[in-house]
């Protein structure tokens, strides 16, 4: 077929002619007007389309040459429509055959030039083909969104990439039956999609250039090369996930741990050699991989020498000796499922393996269920947890030829009864606190109690982590009603009945209070949408200059939780549940003059990039704000398309909840692990100052530290105001602690 392709390659368009025929069509950008079957853009082509049948497919040869599928040059905003990303051009062909006629595969490109806000508005996306099957072979599919096209065959045809920033831009997705690509070079960045969707996916002898997100996670990939300029090629992987043979993969970027993929899923690599800079990296299946994750790998290597992928979590990694490749399917064990909670005396468990297995207990945890094997490759796991606390373990299938699957399993203790009171529940006031005193029947390191302190029954303050005994009083309580709820539980009981206990606070603070402080261990993140003097609102905000953008949020739902991070969030904070989460706080009612806050945050991405994109993701921290006719200043946190690891700084005035930008924007990197937000106004003069803990990145010539200050006319008020607009999951920021000052 090489041969062929060779010869073609040089045959004079009118020779070639005498071959082509309504299913076999050229699309020539120097051919000969007037010639049958041949056409000078891949537009022209695709209108003759038919749907060939799997012995006759309809083949398209291409001659050499760079095809727009979308016009570069056009300045219109590509929108997608019915929900779906903007798209270059839609294909439908039962069975269809690109072959590009050049002497490499650089020779035929096939390209478009968007991307998410630059371009287009959505993640652009070159093609969207609907077929039964698609071939591909001997070209270059690129989405030249942030990637110079250099094309040496004729460099007249070179073109300047959109943007230096990063954004999410695909080549295209399949939806069908089988993919088969071979000598194709797949050009991107973020997202690349190198024609994801397909029941079937097979590349061979193909090249990829992506960063996150991007490749296909349910493909065979053989004598592939993969340039990786990001950290975590794959999103995820599913049913048999990923198979690489006999491949290498380039590490193109500065990170020193590097992932296959974000989300986890199976995959397998055999023959398969990694390159990087040093030999001080650590590569891993994905950051958090769960227990119960069984990848398999053979003859693995990282810099010439052996290595096991994901050596921190040696469960998910198998080697068996019998491990052979097939070019059809990955090896994979399926499993009915993969994680379960049983609590011992009540529950119990059938898993199922669709072919013949041996079910065993990971070492050391045998005595914690028993399993009785059916005769189906089934097993009903017993819980039998004697002691006194919740233990986790996997229940394990495996075959003959070393394949194996897993279920994680929590196994609890046997329940017992809510705990009682061995001293009932008492409030006191003393020394500007509130405590509520109790003793129950249980360890104090088995109390998980919930308690709820309420001011005027609205939520104050709530239990996350551990019961939360003590409530520091402010000014906000004096003259209200001071309510402790608790509901009594150990950490083998569900809840009991809730018990309350109340006081008035009546007596007058000595002197003004000034500062508010709080880590958040303690806040109320259910929906609290009301404007009250003392009380911070915890509701959902979708601001006007995000109108542009599609997104919306659930009242019924939280909109913050306090959880444990990942990625650059360390430990626990509170995070955004939903876009649009928004924070105000309202001081008492009097005059307020300068006022200062610092707000200690960890973005959750760890590049400096800060937000999931620029589609109008910001996060707005303000002061001297009116919450109620959303009045005030502050310093906006944007992610914008100037730059993929930098954010931009600005000051800016809310007016009726309308944004007007008073300083210009500065491009800074340190949006980061450990990342410090002042803010101060002192006399008609706002100021921000934002720095991190987090070492200047390698290369960077953007500034690390951000410091803003302008002129603004004074006004009384003194709340805050926090809103955050960036989508959830890996893109949030945590919030670790606040304080304010009023002066």
């Amino acid at each position: 077929m090489r041969r062929f392709l060779l010869l073609w390659a040089f045959m004079p368009v009118v020779a070639l002619a005498q071959s082509l025929d309504s299913l076999h069509i050229m699309v020539d950008a120097e051919g000969v007007s007037g010639i049958p079957h041949v056409y000078r853009t891949f537009q022209e082509a695709a209108a003759h389309l038919k749907n060939g049948t799997a012995e006759c497919p309809m083949t398209v040869y291409i001659r050499p040459g760079v095809y727009w599928l979308d016009d570069p040059d056009d300045p219109a905003v590509r929108v997608g429509r019915d929900g779906r990303e903007p798209f270059g051009m839609t294909l439908h062909c039962a069975y269809l055959h690109l072959v590009g006629m050049g002497e490499k595969a650089e020779d035929v490109v096939l390209a478009s030039q968007r991307g998410q806000t630059q371009g287009a508005i959505g993640n652009f996306t070159m093609l969207d083909c609907w077929v039964k099957t698609l071939k591909v072979e001997n070209m270059t599919l690129g989405n030249y969104c942030n990637v110079d096209l250099v094309y040496p065959k004729n460099p007249q045809l070179n073109r300047k990439r959109r943007n230096d920033a990063i954004t999410q831009a695909h080549v295209g997705y399949v939806h069908g039956d089988t993919l088969v690509a071979r000598q194709v070079r797949f050009i991107s960045r973020l997202n690349l999609n190198p024609l994801n969707g397909a029941k079937y996916s097979y590349y061979e002898g193909c090249h990829f250039e992506c960063t996150d997100d991007a490749l296909n996670g349910t493909a065979i990939y053989r004598h592939c090369n993969f340039d990786l300029y990001g950290q975590k090629p794959f999103w995820s992987t599913s049913g048999r996930g990923a198979m690489f043979i006999d491949c290498d993969f380039n590490v193109k970027s500065d990170n020193h741990e590097m992932y296959f993929a974000k989300q986890g899923g199976p995959m397998t690599v055999i023959d398969c050699r990694y390159h990087a800079a040093s030999d001080n990296i650590y590569v891993g299946w994905t950051a958090y991989p769960q227990p119960w994750l069984r990848c398999y790998q053979r003859n693995f290597t990282l810099n010439g020498k052996p290595y096991t992928i994901g050596n921190r979590q040696p469960q998910n990694t198998l080697q068996p000796a019998l491990l052979t490749p097939s070019f059809q399917q990955a090896p994979f064990l399926d499993i009915s499922q993969h994680e379960a909670t049983l609590l011992t005396g009540r529950d119990t468990l059938r898993l199922h393996c669709p072919e013949p297995v041996l079910w065993h207990i990971a070492k050391g945890y045998e005595s914690y269920a028993i399993l009785t094997a059916e005769a189906d490759s089934s097993v009903i796991v017993i819980p039998s947890n004697s002691t006194d606390e919740t233990v986790s373990f996997c229940v394990m299938a495996t075959t003959e030829d070393g394949r194996e699957a897993a279920c994680y399993l929590t196994v609890k203790p046997s329940q017992l009864p809510p705990p009682t009171f061995v001293k009932r529940p008492r409030l006191t006031v003393k020394d500007g606190r509130a405590v509520l005193h109790y003793t129950l029947n249980t360890a104090a390191k088995n109390d998980e109690s919930r308690i709820t302190w309420f001011r005027d029954n609205i939520p104050v303050a709530t239990s996350h982590v551990e019961p939360t005994t003590v409530y520091p009083l402010s000014a906000s309580d004096y003259g209200h009603e001071l309510k402790v709820v608790i509901e009594p539980k150990s950490h083998r009981s569900d809840y009991g009945a809730a018990v309350s206990k109340t006081c008035n606070i009546n007596k007058v603070p000595s002197k003004t209070i000034t500062t508010l402080t709080t880590d958040f261990h303690d806040f109320p993140c259910q929906w609290q949408p009301q404007i009250i003097p003392g009380y911070w609102s915890v509701d959902g905000y979708k601001p006007q200059d995000t109108a542009d953008f599609p997104w919306e949020f659930d009242k019924n739902k939280p909109m913050w939780e306090y959880a444990e991070g990942y990625n650059g969030a360390v430990g626990m904070g509170l995070l955004q549940a939903q876009r649009g989460a928004r924070l105000l706080y309202t001081p008492l009612k009097r005059t307020y003059n300068n006022m200062s806050l610092v707000l200690e945050v960890d973005p959750t991405k760890t590049a400096g990039q800060g937000f999931g994109s620029a589609t109008g993701q910001y996060m707005d921290i303000c002061l001297k704000f009116d919450t109620q006719t959303l009045t005030g200043y502050g310093l906006r946190i944007v992610r914008t398309t100037k730059h993929a690891k930098a954010v931009d700084f600005l000051l800016v005035r809310y007016a009726n909840g309308v944004v007007t930008p008073i300083s210009e924007a500065v491009s800074a990197t340190c949006y980061r692990t450990g990342c410090t937000i002042s803010l101060d106004f002192n006399d008609q003069t706002l100021t921000a100052h934002v720095t991190t803990k987090t070492p200047r990145p390698a290369g960077s010539t953007l500034p690390h530290e951000v410091t803003l200050t302008t002129q603004v006319e004074p006004n009384s008020f003194g709340g805050v105001h926090i809103q955050h607009t960036g989508s959830c999951g890996e893109s949030t920021t945590m919030l670790h602690r606040i304080s304010m000052e009023w002066r």
